[in-house]
């Protein structure tokens, strides 16, 4: 493969991460905005994931970036926060995968979302904790137990419906 095809797959691949980040971006929006907090998987955490045990942590973080953009730049948090929140959720996926992760296992990929979820939720926490008072019991309550119900549903889904769209886009070679 000569260089030029190389650098036309990265650019490819970096065009359909953000393109499939900008819709989750904004099917999650537009589902927080029907049904709110009860009825939004986190969508861009999966994005994140599926990157990162399809592509690698390379890509994984560039569809962090985008995930974190968009959700920055239209958010009340101060401007970063869910950069780090979602690089976070690349690098601890990469963890996950390289000591639990199993390829090709359903219950395998739903412990590392799991696990991401509440690794991004402490993150959330500590953010949250650092200009104002939180009490714990609430955020259990009214943030984590609807991030993980939701999500965890609609991990399987949205993975398969990922894969069939980097298939159509040939993002593996």
């Amino acid at each position: 493969m000569g260089l030029c095809n190389y650098a036309h797959l990265i650019m490819k691949r970096v065009a359909v991460i953000a393109l499939i980040s900008y819709c989750a971006f904004a099917l999650e929006f537009l589902l927080y905005n029907f049904w709110g907090q009860w009825g939004k998987p986190e969508l861009l955490i999966l994005v994140v994931i599926f990157f990162n045990l399809y592509l690698g942590i390379r890509f994984s973080i560039i569809a962090a970036l985008f995930c974190g953009l968009f959700k920055d730049a239209s958010g009340a948090a101060p401007f970063g926060t869910y950069l780090l929140v979602y690089i976070c959720a690349a690098y601890m996926t990469t963890l996950v995968r390289q000591y639990i992760y199993q390829p090709g296992s359903r219950f395998s990929r739903a412990v590392v979302t799991c696990l991401v979820i509440i690794g991004c939720f402490i993150v959330q926490a500590l953010l949250a904790n650092m200009d104002r008072e939180v009490r714990l019991g609430e955020l259990l309550y009214y943030l984590l137990l609807p991030q993980m119900i939701t999500t965890m549903v609609a991990a399987t889904y949205v993975f398969a419906k990922l894969k069939n769209i980097s298939e159509l886009f040939v993002l593996k070679t």
